[in-house]
């Protein structure tokens, strides 16, 4: 299905790509949104890895490394792609990923609010590699689980792992 007018000015839409369009005001709309991964990992000292937001939506807040699917690629894939990405570690840097839960965030893009379905999972880091924040990451670091209050983790889906993780020592076995 081509989209032909922008759903939030009414202006015509040019593809730019095969699922993104633009208008002349400079709205840019995705047909279909991605869903989208992240990864909570923690250390030997059930410490678990934060990541500080650089950008809206949730500039400042602390997120768990992830983000949307490319295309034709597995949620594992995003996860191992977008933990490259925004703060340096390999697969080779963690253990596998093991799903927590799924859930809808609310992303804010522009003027619109599109839901996401996102999956949560968790990992244990392997050694002491090297992290360096980037992409969309302003700091990383790690926290003391039992010290992280959930209300500072931006996106829904994120938090509820967190919790599911904490409070149910998923990390102990």
């Amino acid at each position: 299905m081509e989209m032909n007018y922008c759903r939030r000015c009414g202006l015509a839409l040019i593809s730019s790509e095969l699922d993104v369009y633009t208008c002349a005001n400079g709205h840019t709309i995705y047909r279909n949104v991605a869903p989208a991964a992240s990864l909570w990992i923690l250390n030997d000292a059930n410490e678990v890895l934060v990541a500080t937001r650089a950008h809206e939506p949730g500039l400042g807040a602390f997120d768990s490394p992830g983000g949307f699917n490319d295309g034709a690629e597995t949620f594992e894939g995003a996860i191992a792609r977008e933990i490259q990405e925004e703060i340096g570690l390999s697969p080779a840097d963690y253990t596998k990923p093991v799903y927590i839960l799924s859930g809808i965030d609310t992303y804010s893009f522009g003027s619109e609010d599109v839901k996401v379905l996102s999956n949560v999972y968790w990992a244990r880091i392997i050694g002491t590699p090297t992290m360096t924040p980037g992409d969309d990451v302003a700091d990383v670091r790690f926290i003391p689980i039992d010290t992280i209050n959930p209300d500072d983790i931006f996106f829904d889906a994120p938090r509820a792992g967190f919790i599911a993780l904490r409070d149910n020592g998923l990390y102990n076995t």
